[in-house]
């Protein structure tokens, strides 16, 4: 679904503290849980989610078999469709056994998945609201929900995809890394590839491992390199340029820098462990 044409019609938008069914459902609409106090524990589709806490988010597809648990929560509860096209009565979810499918249509992408997000907290007041403006019933009240749903959504799906980008991107990094290990690869060449400015990438590996590009390079290298140590019979200048060390004293200070001693006391070392 194209996110223009995303316009959704709100069936229901309650605070709930008590959770009266505890086994696996489904429901014939879509539904956004918000956790505004307490504790909550979900199942959505097989995938298992333990004490959810205040600004704790999941956005559950329709059809989706899902269970939830708690001794104290209070929630908020937005169902809704993904358009206003249909404003047919739906039932209310039933145990998935019960679920009967061509009441509805499939969801198409980007609502086609259930999200978890842990960072909502600024969505707190905006879901009490929505809560508060249904309980009214007053004026265009379902017109009022529908535009801060719609808002709520995107930033969902915006941060969604923003916490997918970098472990995507780590993944890329690394099977790129692992097949030009013995080229020069530089900052300026990874952006044009990857299609992001190399100081991008560089603060997302600080942010996502605590090193820059250029160290996290270095650090495969010499993996690799200590791989090598261990199973081949290579020598240490052999090994260095295999693994894109243009200099050779480098990378036995480089090595040791890493690992407390030089890449021949490692050899040693390694094999007097296996005699």
């Amino acid at each position: 679904m194209e996110l223009i044409k995303f316009n959704p019609y709100v069936r229901k938008a309650a605070l709930y503290e008590k959770i009266n069914r505890t086994d696996e459902c489904r429901a014939y609409d879509f539904r956004v849980i918000y956790v505004v106090s307490g504790d909550l524990s979900a199942t959505v589709n097989g995938e298992k989610y333990n004490h959810l806490g205040p600004g704790n988010l999941l956005f559950i597809p329709a059809a989706t078999p899902y269970k939830l648990k708690s001794k104290y929560v209070k929630m908020a509860v937005i169902s809704f469709d993904l358009t206003a096209e249909s404003t047919s009565e739906l039932p209310a979810p039933v145990p998935s056994a019960e679920f009967r499918a061509e009441l509805i249509s499939p969801a198409e992408k980007p609502f086609d998945r259930h999200l978890y997000l842990s960072d909502m907290e600024s969505e707190r007041d905006t879901f009490i609201r929505m809560c508060n403006i249904f309980t009214s019933a007053e004026g265009e009240y379902l017109s009022q929900i529908s535009a801060l749903l719609k808002l709520v959504m995107l930033k969902v799906l915006e941060a969604v995809e923003e916490n997918a980008l970098p472990t995507r991107m780590v993944e890329e990094l690394d099977n790129y890394i692992r097949e030009n290990c013995r080229d020069e690869i530089s900052n300026t060449e990874l952006g044009a590839i990857f299609g992001y400015h190399p100081f991008y990438i560089s603060k997302m590996l600080k942010e996502r491992k605590g090193i820059t590009l250029h160290q996290y390079i270095i650090n495969y290298r010499l993996k690799a390199a200590k791989k090598m140590l261990e199973l081949t019979d290579k020598s240490a200048v052999e090994i260095a340029d295999e693994c894109g060390f243009t200099d050779a004293s480098y990378f036995a200070k480089s090595f040791k820098s890493a690992f407390g001693e030089t890449p021949k006391e490692y050899r040693n070392k390694f094999k007097e462990s296996y005699i």
